[in-house]
């Protein structure tokens, strides 16, 4: 097959290589099955905690102001469908808790529900490492989003409002169309507290 030695090393280097090349590639397509198999399935478990800092209350006027701002995140008695979500906003005397809770209804479909413990429900989709949930209170429509990101938790809260008159334009649909002014927005970065 090979007439002498020299000429099977070129070809025996070249197998080796792919080889080696295809092993890594193997490697790493593991690897990234698993980060996302864990980061999919440990949710709210990979959560957990209180985490803690400073939330930026805008509004489009311009006005501004900065609260503390606390999510605590806890099994409930060791439930592992049920989750503390309580919320504090402000220090001392001036402090507000809400004191909800975190109810997986289908963990595989990523949907939660946060329970205000007075009835109200408002569902959460989970998509990656984000939570979403969009409700609406009278005539406000409320969007959230939280989501996880390394060592931390950011937290997005924008409030709207229909505007007086929809905008439509040459429209030849004939469907219900509402239109949305932005009234404000809430923001906070939290980190982990020890």
């Amino acid at each position: 097959m090979f007439s002498n030695i020299e000429q099977f090393f070129p070809i025996l280097k070249r197998s080796l290589l792919v080889g080696i090349l295809v092993s890594l590639l193997i490697l790493v397509m593991i690897k990234i099955v698993q980060g996302v198999t864990l980061s999919s399935n440990s949710f709210p478990q990979n959560w957990q905690g209180t985490w803690s800092g400073r939330m930026l209350d805008r509004s489009v006027k311009g006005q501004s102001r900065t609260v503390p701002m606390t999510l605590r995140i806890q099994p409930i008695s060791n439930n592992p469908v049920r989750y503390t979500w309580q919320i504090t906003y402000g220090e001392g005397e001036n402090k507000i808790v809400r004191n909800y809770e975190l109810v997986a209804k289908d963990q595989g479909a990523g949907h939660f529900v946060i329970d205000e413990k007075d009835g109200t429900l408002i569902d959460e989709w989970r998509v990656g490492d984000t939570l979403y949930s969009q409700f609406r209170v009278g005539d406000k429509l409320l969007s959230t989003k939280c989501r996880r990101q390394s060592n931390r938790l950011y937290y997005e809260l924008a409030t709207y409002r229909p505007t007086s008159s929809p905008q439509m334009e040459n429209c030849e649909q004939k469907v219900t169309f509402e239109s949305y002014q932005l009234q404000g927005v809430q923001s906070a970065e939290l980190s982990p507290v020890k």
